[in-house]
């Protein structure tokens, strides 16, 4: 809510022909913190400020008016309410807001916001008549107390959780600022800043990096510009909220207000050390002494098991602690740990980049409100913990995962490609002549087995950025697609020199008498530009023309996130005949010969490379292709 009593040119509600729109909607939210924004004075030193500051403004309360205009309703900016909040900030002006209330639907803080307008629209003339008997006697001010104390009482008694603390803010001036945000209790526990530029600025705090307790001790948050600028600003969301669940993935990242969806599952856990992983500083302290939190090893090894990977982003001095972490007997289950003095955001996209993840897949989990803040900023889309999440951290949602043999064998997997890419190092630019030296096989079968079922089907749920249709099947719903007899069904393994890759891929293809239709095709980062697609679609076509089809047809849907794919597809040789913005239209010669499509071998059965019918390839088990693989040879 707003403090709206003080305006001094309250806008109603006008003939408005085309109202912005918000990039949220209020029926995307399940409940909002019942925020009470005021104005405030940076400085504030009251009452002797009254009297000796050159800045003072009188404002109808005799208090200190920071605001032109205090806070005005503009029915041309609706948010969570009907109205964005119109501000116009002096110097050292502020917007404040304590904690102590609790959560409300965002259709009763709507009626609240309207009963609260009603009223001090009948409030308002009777306090001026009697402020001009004497400015003490202030009916607006006895009813602000009185409202927040009512408030309190009515909301105090939902204490939901908030996903993000949303800030829509439209900077009505030409030239730029920035906005400062921070939070206090007992003491500073969050501070940011985010960039106006003239328009619309939409920003997204993960609520859990924030490092505060809306339900606990005294606390407040405080927006206002950065180095006493004067702003012209309307607010149309500056609330703590919680998602509807079907609405949470339609996120949007602030940059660019483009749609970006959160990933699911979590599937890389990154550590602070200092404070989280152990109790006090590395630097100031015995290294020997060092023991690992009771609640963080548990944590770490249950996440390993469960496949999910974990590394380390730490400021300290890189062999002392790698030195602290291979006594503790944890060293391992880092993949490309990076120990240094860099901003941490710099180091999580290291090793977001040497993982081939997306950033969205990853958690970050750090004590220091700074660091938390300054990765949330940097990296939107990550999710962000505190040391004291972790107790609770794997009964969350995002880290409930499918877990199969496969998945138990993925941090070893992950270790076998950092082996991969140093020696590719040595061939510089010559990647191709490298991938020939790792004698890579690809083996392709149909998924009968249970163990390759649930590794299938948990590729198609958490791939995002090779994955043709991005369809997030049901367990049943696989099944049936598996025993269709129409559709061939193909599970990929793959290994090298280095080892083995386990399953990695899997694809199904709709055969009928108007040709034959690539449904899903999904492929884990693990073999990214390694070629196995190239192969793999040669083998394909060469299968399809030998049962009678010229083309392979793939409806492509676009995401944020496959585009990686579709230029791997066009690569190997596909074409776009129909393209809009939900994707495009695929189709792929039979007879053309994808590039560099003999750097991996391809395995298929003891048909080959000649199957009679495309229905009828890979038809054999996993524990046949051995056999096969010698017959082939």
């Amino acid at each position: 809510m707003w403090q709206t009593d003080w305006d001094e040119k309250p806008r109603e509600i006008g003939d408005i022909e085309k109202p912005q729109v918000s990039t949220l909607s209020p029926y995307d939210i399940n409940s909002s913190y019942s925020l009470y924004w005021v104005e405030h004075c940076i400085e504030c030193a009251l009452p002797d400020c009254f009297k000796v500051c050159p800045l003072y403004v009188a404002r109808r309360d005799q208090k200190c008016a920071r605001f032109k205009s205090g806070i005005s309703p503009n029915w041309q900016y609706p948010g969570l309410f009907d109205y964005g909040a119109e501000i116009e900030f002096r110097r050292w002006g502020k917007l404040e807001a304590n904690f102590g209330f609790g959560a409300m639907k965002p259709e009763q803080a709507r009626s609240i916001d309207r009963i609260d307008r009603g009223v001090l629209r009948f409030l308002r003339p009777i306090s001026s008549l009697f402020s001009a008997i004497s400015p003490k006697l202030r009916f607006n001010g006895a009813y602000a107390v009185s409202r927040e104390l009512l408030l309190q009482r009515f909301t105090r008694r939902r204490k939901d959780s908030f996903d993000e603390f949303v800030i829509e803010v439209w900077n009505l001036q030409s030239h730029s600022l920035r906005l400062v945000i921070e939070c206090w209790q007992q003491g500073m526990k969050f501070r940011t800043s985010i960039q106006l530029e003239a328009g619309r600025t939409l920003q997204r705090i993960p609520a859990a990096s924030m490092g505060i307790d809306l339900y606990g001790a005294f606390g407040m948050i405080r927006v206002y510009p950065e180095n006493d600028a004067e702003a012209h600003l309307v607010f149309s969301w500056l609330d703590f909220v919680q998602y509807s669940r079907s609405s949470e993935q339609n996120a949007l990242v602030p940059d660019d207000e483009r749609s970006v969806q959160r990933a699911n599952k979590v599937k890389c856990v990154i550590w602070d050390l200092d404070q989280t992983a152990w109790d006090g500083i590395l630097g100031e302290q015995d290294s020997n002494a060092i023991l690992l939190r009771p609640d963080v090893l548990r944590a770490m090894l249950a996440l390993d098991e469960r496949g999910i990977l974990q590394s380390v982003a730490s400021k300290n001095d890189h062999d002392n602690t790698w030195h602290v972490l291979e006594r503790l007997g944890v060293a391992q289950l880092f993949l490309y740990p990076q120990i240094n003095w860099e901003p941490k955001s710099i180091s999580i996209q290291r090793i977001v980049a040497s993982l081939n993840i997306g950033i969205d897949s990853c958690a970050f989990i750090d004590d220091s409100p700074f660091e938390r803040a300054e990765v949330s900023h940097e990296l939107p889309e990550i999710r962000v913990f505190t040391e004291a999440d972790v107790p609770e951290l794997l009964d969350r949602p995002e880290f409930d995962v499918l877990v199969t043999p496969e998945s138990k064998q993925r941090r070893a997997f992950y270790a076998s490609e950092s082996q991969r890419k140093e020696k590719a190092l040595e061939y510089g630019d010559r990647y191709e002549t490298f991938l020939k030296t790792c004698q890579m096989e690809a083996v392709l079968f149909k998924p009968t087995e249970v163990e390759q079922v649930e590794r299938c089907l948990e590729l198609l749920h958490r791939s995002n950025q090779l994955n043709l249709s991005t369809h997030r099947y049901a367990r049943e719903e696989f099944k049936q697609l598996l025993e269709q007899p129409n559709v061939l069904s193909v599970c990929t393994t793959c290994r090298d020199r280095f080892g083995d890759y386990g399953i990695v891929g899997f694809a199904s293809v709709v055969t009928s008498r108007e040709g034959a239709f690539l449904k899903d095709f999904v492929l884990s980062c693990r073999v990214a530009q390694k070629k196995v697609e190239n192969a793999w679609f040669k083998f394909l076509a060469r299968a399809a023309l030998s049962s009678g089809y010229s083309k392979i047809y793939a409806p492509y849907v676009k995401t944020s996130r496959n585009g990686v794919l579709l230029n791997a597809l066009l690569e190997v040789g596909f074409v776009e005949t129909r393209k809009d913005d939900s994707g495009s239209f695929l189709e792929l010669n039979c007879l053309a010969n994808p590039p560099a499509s003999e750097i991996v071998s391809i395995v298929a059965g003891a048909i080959r490379l000649q199957p009679a019918s495309i229905s009828s390839i890979l038809s054999e088990p996993l524990e046949n292709v051995d056999e096969t693989r010698q017959a082939a040879s």
